[in-house]
């Protein structure tokens, strides 16, 4: 064969049915292929008759699998498809990729054993519900229409994301507590009109929720209010040299908290950056929220229904006239079902805010603004999917 390039196509799953996934490919192969090199299902080679090699490997990890599927949906999102319905639908749907496989093959001049390849890549794609990337940033369906592309096109005029079994139906047993929960925050969905996700268990389940401690709880709360006062300085306009006033603001705070070193990595980036960009000084100062929910956690604060924003004088008469030591005497974490119930609420509100978008109701009942930010910090308080990392917080809705 003569080889002339490397072809490389993507596979990003919307299904969790990738046990013997090496076998299943082997066999969409068929007579084709004369063997599947490699111990792992997840980093395998298919031997073609021609004696070439098409290389499968799988990533489903999730903080980097969370981290891809937000960059591709912010570049999907400036494609010019006039259809907002169906380009909502379609951005939610790559939000909800549960693994990427990268495929790789040598390609010559025979146009028909490359088409054969491709054919057999989309048919593994329909087999696993994958749905394939070209490198001409075209997304298809499982089914093979054109669901998005960089250039605004598709081949829908109406599109409902396919989610996940495991994600509606987790492998993990809810309690009689896990339970009673979904159904009554249901109902509160119910009562205000609100799309009610009828089946959808909780995302924080009780046997697997740890709560941090309180001081953990604290040094986050500081941590965000800190990145959200550089938001208010920088966006605010009131300051002729921001740099000073931020620097007299970090000093203030490091003398009732001590040195700033429990920031998140992006916390500090942020802090680190005299030029920050709009939309950066947009999302760090939207996380008063988030200062908020862990307030509220602390029993420091009372919290309302999410559709006001925060007053931030609140929380800055929280924050500015305490201390480390204050707040840890002050400080009462609420109870773990409570924390739970607020959890689990704010993610039917989350999922109702975007079916709303989808679906294009007007959703007046709640901010979907407000919601995500309040999720977004009850989910890292929950300890949704186990993870601790303020920056790489899942949000399943």
């Amino acid at each position: 064969m003569s080889e002339t390039q490397q072809a490389n196509i993507t596979l990003y799953c919307a299904g969790s049915n990738l046990q013997g996934f090496k076998d299943k490919v082997l066999s969409a192969f068929g007579k084709n292929a004369i063997e599947a090199v490699g111990d792992s299902d997840y980093d395998f080679e298919i031997k073609l008759q021609d004696e070439s090699m098409v290389k499968f490997s799988v990533m489903n990890n999730p903080q980097v699998l969370m981290q891809q599927n937000m960059g591709m949906a912010n570049f999907f999102a400036q494609a010019p498809l006039k259809d907002d319905k169906v380009k909502t639908a379609a951005i939610h749907q790559i939000k909800m990729f549960t693994a990427i496989i990268g495929i790789t093959f040598p390609i010559n001049q025979d146009n028909n054993r490359t088409n054969a390849i491709v054919g057999t890549i989309h048919g593994v794609a329909k087999l696993i519900t994958a749905f394939v990337l070209y490198p001409t940033m075209e997304l298809f369906h499982p089914e093979g229409k054109l669901l998005i592309s960089v250039k605004g096109q598709t081949d829908f005029t109406e599109y409902y994301p396919i989610m996940c079994r495991d994600m509606v139906m987790p492998n993990i047993k809810m309690s009689e507590a896990d339970e009673t929960r979904a159904k009554k925050n249901n109902e509160i969905l119910k009562a205000k009109g609100l799309p009610c996700p009828e089946g959808m268990p909780v995302s924080a389940f009780e046997e697997k929720s740890v709560i941090p401690d309180k001081e953990t709880i604290i040094k986050r709360s500081v941590a965000i209010f800190v990145a959200a006062v550089k938001s208010e300085v920088y966006g605010s306009g009131a300051y002729e040299e921001p740099d000073a006033k931020l620097s007299e603001l970090l000093q203030a705070l490091e003398d009732r908290y001590g040195k700033l070193d429990f920031l998140s990595k992006e916390e500090q980036a942020y802090i680190a950056n005299n030029s920050p960009a709009p939309a950066d000084v947009n999302k760090f100062g939207w996380r008063y929220e988030c200062c908020a929910v862990l307030l509220w956690a602390l029993n420091l604060l009372e919290l309302n229904e999410p559709d006001e924003i925060v007053d931030a004088a609140t929380l800055g008469e929280i924050i500015w006239t305490n201390d480390m030591a204050s707040l840890m005497d002050k400080a009462v974490v609420r109870d773990k079902s409570e924390l739970l119930d607020k959890q689990d609420i704010l993610h039917r509100y989350d999922w109702a805010c975007i079916e709303g978008q989808i679906k294009k109701l007007e959703i007046t009942q709640v901010s979907s603004e407000i919601v995500v930010e309040w999720h977004y910090a009850l989910n890292w308080l929950t300890g949704v999917e186990g993870v601790t990392d303020w920056d790489n917080v899942p949000r399943k809705a």
